[in-house]
């Protein structure tokens, strides 16, 4: 392993060469490519689902149809025709002694992005790596080996085709996991997407450095101000329009003024979706004249990322109450306010450790292709460096180009 990843941080220079032109041009031979050779991929995609075993919530992230190669053809052309954000100057300016220094953005290097189920970002990750002139490590998980290989070698053909093949790896093997940690002095970033367990023994094994893309822990926070029925259909959204994602409602925190009015509508649209509750008892009391499965919560439910039809509720007294209770619960990934109250809003975005802090917006809108990047390497829940949808201007740092006539220091 060592030798091909010597080589591939070789040959990561050659992506320095590349012009914005090239870049484009690649990507969209890309889309074209995963388009023509969808049938083989939808195939192989397929055998990864016969033999997954978890639940179907989780079946959901895996599952690649036609729609979703599209969308994924789609998001590729997206990326191609973005602005390339290697090379731009963020700033410049000329000092005491006449220097023109100027900060320029740079790719990170060699990134390696660990990842577990949805196929298609193999592709998006590559896209993204590509436009930005980071070589790149991808360790997929063994249930979506299939897959991820079938994109990956469709891709590889089109690579080969501009001597970039080698600047790439797909990797789904766990001892080969093991084996890559160690690899300091070849590897830039580590990206590990996932639990917080996975991502804490990642931590320990590894020197390199990390961009966290942690559990999406995700809130509403329904304030006594709010507009109801448009409270409704944003928490219903948030919460059932994708299960599965790390982006979807895990905590439903509800201004205690509010709540009798709020869950008499909320009733049909649980019962409908056949939602499991995990509520406060003061919530519990209001919702328990239905037919959903109602479960006294706990500090370890409020604690729980879902990723099922599956909710925690609680009622609060105040913003100040829901704000601590985020911050102590919370992921810091994405979390919302439904208020018409702007003090209570403007408090709400100041005081939320997250990062991504919505109002009167489900938090399925926290997304790399929503936001207009095309598509995301991952959520950030870091604070260094990136923090949100990682895309591509994230996949830079910068250096500083001093430009002088002579000076010397006196």
């Amino acid at each position: 392993m060592r030798q091909s990843l010597e080589k591939l941080k070789k040959n990561t220079k050659k992506l320095l060469n590349l012009s914005p032109k090239d870049k484009e041009e690649i990507i969209l031979r890309l889309a074209e490519a995963l388009f023509k050779d969808k049938e083989a991929i939808l195939k192989a995609n397929e055998r990864d689902l016969a033999s997954f075993t978890k639940s179907e919530a989780l079946k959901d992230r895996l599952l690649l149809n036609e729609k979703r190669l599209n969308a994924l053809c789609a998001s590729l052309r997206q990326i191609a025709l973005l602005e390339d954000p290697v090379g731009r100057v963020l700033e410049g300016w000329i000092n005491y002694a006449g220097l023109k220094i100027e900060k320029v953005a740079v790719p990170l290097g060699v990134v390696c992005v660990i990842y577990e189920a949805r196929p298609a970002i193999s592709a998006e990750l590559i896209a993204l790596l590509l436009k930005s002139s980071n070589g790149g490590i991808l360790k997929g998980g063994s249930e979506a080996k299939n897959t991820n290989f079938a994109i990956f070698d469709c891709v590889k053909a089109i690579l080969k085709d501009y001597d970039l093949d080698t600047c790439f790896l797909m990797m789904s093997e766990r001892a080969e996991l093991d084996e890559l940690l160690k690899m300091n002095d070849l590897i830039d970033i580590l990206v590990p997407r996932g639990s917080s367990a996975m991502i804490a023994e990642i931590e320990s094994k590894s020197k390199i450095p990390l961009i966290k893309h942690d559990k999406g822990l995700c809130h509403i926070f329904v304030d006594e101000s709010v507009n109801l029925r448009q409270a409704v259909a944003i928490i219903i959204n948030a919460k059932c329009q994708r299960v599965s994602v790390c982006n979807a409602l895990e905590s439903l925190l509800v201004h205690k003024n509010i709540a009798k009015e709020l869950f008499s509508l909320l009733k049909d649209e649980f019962e409908k979706n056949k939602l499991e509750l995990y509520a406060d008892e003061e919530s519990s009391k209001l919702l328990k004249d239905t037919k959903l499965t109602l479960h006294k919560a706990t500090s370890e439910d409020y604690s729980t990322e879902w990723l099922d039809y599956k909710l925690s509720i609680k009622q609060v007294s105040s913003i100040s109450e829901a704000i601590e209770h985020i911050n102590a619960y919370g992921s810091a990934h994405s979390d919302a306010i439904l208020s018409n109250d702007a003090a209570n809003i403007a408090l709400f975005q100041r005081q939320v450790n997250s990062a991504c802090v919505f109002v009167n917006a489900s938090t399925r809108f926290c997304d790399g292709g929503e936001f207009g990047f095309g598509a995301e390497v991952g959520i950030s829940t870091s604070k260094l460096h990136a923090r949100g949808p990682m895309g591509l201007r994230e996949l830079c740092t910068y250096k500083y180009l001093i430009s002088g006539e002579g000076q010397i220091r006196g």
